[in-house]
This record gives structure tokens, sequence and C-alpha cells, in this order.
């Protein structure tokens, strides 16, 4: 562990929020997708952390109005991220720690019309104490949680800032106007759906479910070709011997939110919609979706893949390497084709 100041003047700084953008150029200004969730995301200029090409890696904090609700949450996904740091297309932790704010005030989230989100959202004019622990450090971290949560300490992860494009910029038919079809064809949905399905199926073989199958929640490096997630707050591991259920809606919800939005432009009809969920949002969401077809389905869609797609919304794959295989074979069929 080493101890670290923060602040204006300092060689660490939080800036800019990193959880503002999803909806740039829906309303004249942007409101944070974490509102109302257990953390804020801002960027994190500190050199010693910074990635290749000096790209500064995000930090995530827990918000000091959430301690109670965040705490348990942020535990589970410290140790999640510790048991999948080996799994391709996890973000992993750079660092993670405590910090405690000892001047400035904490940034706003909706920032007045007449006036800009820099001005009002950044976090750039905090300044404080950090105790940076890494990733080796998982356990003497997590055995100071409490304590620290207790004494006004806000714990933090600090993750590779994604350089990837967001799966909801590239797959949602709202945002893209229309435009998804151009800017993540079905070849890629399929690719990206394949390895989305080996993360889970490497997460279930640690007992581990992720549940909250956002889009959002998936970045696409397209030179890589390769899909990355992040933001495992939500999910847990499974202590009991409920796994073959939970393993199946853990599968169900990737389908109907995230896969589903993926070949479709939008999510099953009935799934939890995109947002700053909670975990009962999700545990009370239906256990099967019937397929609701549209006129530009059938279009982008060939028989075969809306068969998976209706299989997948039905809950008749039993484990995420069934489907896996079923969408690589789909993607090297259209790959094929094309």
């Amino acid at each position: 562990m080493e101890t670290k100041t923060f602040g204006p003047d300092q060689p660490i700084k939080l800036t800019e929020p990193l959880d503002t953008w999803l909806s740039a150029g829906l309303y004249d200004y942007a409101v944070p997708e974490a509102a109302g969730s257990s953390a804020r995301v801002f960027l994190l200029k500190y050199d010693d952390l910074a990635g290749e090409y000096v790209n500064y890696p995000a930090i995530k904090v827990m918000r000091p109005d959430k301690r109670h609700y965040a705490l348990p949450l942020f535990r589970n996904e410290v140790r999640i991220l510790d048991l999948m740091r080996d799994v391709p297309g996890v973000t992993p932790m750079k660092a993670l720690g405590f910090m405690q704010v000892t001047g400035g005030t904490w940034p706003g989230e909706i920032p007045p019309l007449t006036t800009t989100l820099e001005t009002k959202a950044s976090a750039s004019h905090l300044h404080g104490e950090m105790d940076l622990f890494s990733p080796d450090e998982v356990s003497d971290f997590l055995s100071e949680l409490e304590a620290r949560t207790a004494k006004a300490w806000l714990p933090f992860i600090v993750l590779p800032r994604r350089w990837e494009d967001n799966l909801y910029l590239r797959c949602d038919a709202g945002y893209t106007r229309g435009e998804f079809r151009r800017t993540f064809p079905v070849s890629q949905a399929l690719q990206a759906g394949s390895q989305i399905c080996q993360i889970i199926q490497a997460a279930h073989e640690r007992d581990i479910v992720y549940l909250d199958h956002k889009v959002i929640h998936y970045y696409w490096n397209d030179p890589r070709q390769q899909v990355f997630a992040l933001d495992w707050n939500i999910g847990r591991q499974i202590s009991n011997d409920d796994h073959h259920a939970m393993f199946t809606f853990d599968l169900l919800q990737f389908s109907a939110r995230a896969l589903h939005h993926m070949l479709t432009g939008r999510q099953a009809p009935g799934s939890v919609n995109v947002g700053p969920n909670k975990p009962e949002d999700i545990q009370n969401a239906p256990e099967s979706y019937e397929p609701v077809w549209t006129y530009d389905d059938h279009k982008r869609l060939n028989e075969d893949e809306m068969d998976m797609l209706a299989k997948a919304l039905q809950g008749e794959y039993r484990t995420a390497q069934e489907l896996e295989n079923d969408l690589r074979w789909l993607y090297q069929t259209r790959s094929s084709n094309a």
C-alpha cells in the first residue's frame, strides 16, 4: 500500500466525468448514466498508472451518499475482478484503494443549462489523501473495506480507460438513428456475442454470475475484433446449490438485454431497461421472453439467426458454451457467404 495526496496541484488528480456520455446528443446537456447507482467514474490523471501512449485510466469511486447500499457491491466487484483477472475480455483492475476528500465539494451530476458540464461535473477541484493498493493486495483491501467505509473513506477501483466503442453507441437503433446496420453489422454482433459467451462461461466455471448484461457494459475494439466487459458490481459468486438455475438465468439476461440489442438494435420487449439498475431490478426480471419480430428484423437477420435468438429468449440454452457454439457457427456461415 502507498499513501498519496491528490488535488489540482498534485501529480494525482481526478478530472472529467466518464459516466455522462449516454445522453449526449439526445438532450441539451448530458445526464450521467451512473445517477442513482453505487459509484461515479472520473478520469484519473496519474502518470504512474497511465497506459501506453499516456492513456490515463478511469477511477470508479463509491458515491459518498450511497455507502450502505454500495459497500456489498464494491466487495462483489473486487472479488470477481480478482477471480477473473486471467480471462480475455475482462477489463482488469490497475489498482484499488481508499480516498478521503478533505477539500472541495463533491461534483454535481446534472449541470444546469446555463453552465458547462466541465465546470459543474468535473472532480478536478477535489483534493485529499488516497491509499493505493496493487491488484495483488486484494485481500488486504477487502480486510479494511468495512472499517474504512465506516470512517468516511471512499473505496475506489482504477480501471483501464476503454478506448473502444461502447456497444450502445454502435448497436442501438434509436441512438444511431437506424444506422446500426452499418455501425455494427450482424457478423460483428455474432462475433461479439460469441466472445461474451466465452466470458460468461469462464465466470460460470468460477461460480460467478454477471447478471447486469446491458450493452453499455460491453465495448468493441475494432482493430482487435475483440469485445471487453466491465462493471461487475451487481454480479456475485454463488454459494448455494442452485448453480444451474442461476447460470441459466444469467444467460437469459444476456440474451434478452445484450444479444437481442446487438442483433436487432433494441432490447427484447419486457427486459430490464438500460439505466442505473439495482440488483432487485434484475432479480425480478422474467424467466423467458416471447420474440417479437419487426419488418427490419426480417431484413437484417436470416432464419437460422432468428431461430437461435428465439431459442435464447425462451431460455432453452443450458450453458454459455452451447450458445457460443451456435453463435460461432452462425458467424462462420455468414462470413463464408459474404
